[in-house]
């Protein structure tokens, strides 16, 4: 699963794609299936 924790700046999709939607900062969380996660942190120019 993907979440973002900022949806004004940038979403992502069910299959993982980022798309920006304006200026900003923002994380992205990568969720397994297991539990573990990871945070990509973003930055929209």
């Amino acid at each position: 699963a993907f979440e973002s924790d900022n949806q004004d700046v940038a979403v992502v999709s069910k299959k993982g794609i980022i798309t920006a939607k304006k200026k900003g900062k923002c994380s992205v969380y990568v969720y397994a299936q297991n539990g573990v996660y990871k945070k990509i942190k973003i930055r929209v120019n």
